[in-house]
């Protein structure tokens, strides 16, 4: 099986990344600013372009709770950690350029009030990060990496929920298709809400 992680979050949303990634294309666009979130959302094309070019994988608007994360390379998408009832949806591949080795999966905080610094030598920094982040190491490449959300049925709130991801490896990034905005879509798994 594939890596677990557990994340709490403090602001409605996830999002997974490649800091080197994230920081050649913040470079590349001379973004200065650390609410990334607000100019991605100020400026479309580029919140667009930040996804196409697999800088960033978003996942929200989703409670503030806490999330059991499974990461799946290709080798294990077939192993689910779940019974197969519990699964709520599946995403299409979104793309994710890995240039360090490192995927980081954090609460949306982290493009809030980006810290670069803390990112890009995120290893060096295990000891003062907060329970908002974690991490995983991936070979370097593209890949394609669709998103199962799951809750377990009738539990409430002992329910076990959260999201597999599984990595595909692919030779060029997946083209992911905009047929509505990421805040359109339903990624919720609260065990208190009606799915």
């Amino acid at each position: 099986m594939g890596n677990k992680l557990r994340i709490t979050l403090s602001f409605p949303g996830i999002v997974i990344f490649d800091p080197i990634t994230l920081t050649s294309f913040l470079n590349e666009k001379k973004i200065t600013t650390p609410d990334l979130i607000t100019y991605f959302n100020s400026n479309e094309e580029v919140g667009e372009e930040v996804i196409l070019q697999g800088a960033i994988i978003p996942i929200y608007p989703i409670p503030d709770l806490d999330y059991t994360i499974f990461v799946n390379l290709e080798n294990q998408v077939n192993k689910s950690p779940i019974p197969v009832e519990w699964k709520l949806f599946e995403t299409e591949p979104f793309p994710l350029k890995v240039s360090s080795e490192l995927v980081i999966i954090s609460d949306i905080e982290a493009i809030m009030d980006w810290e670069e610094e803390f990112f890009v030598n995120y290893e060096n920094y295990l000891d003062d990060r907060s329970g908002s982040n974690d991490y995983t190491k991936i070979p370097k490449g593209n890949y394609g990496v669709s998103i199962i959300g799951y809750c377990e049925p009738n539990k409430g709130p002992e329910a076990d929920y959260g999201y597999i991801l599984n990595f595909q490896s692919v030779s060029n990034l997946p083209t992911f298709k905009f047929t509505k905005s990421i805040d359109e879509y339903n990624f919720v798994v609260d065990p208190l809400k009606k799915q």
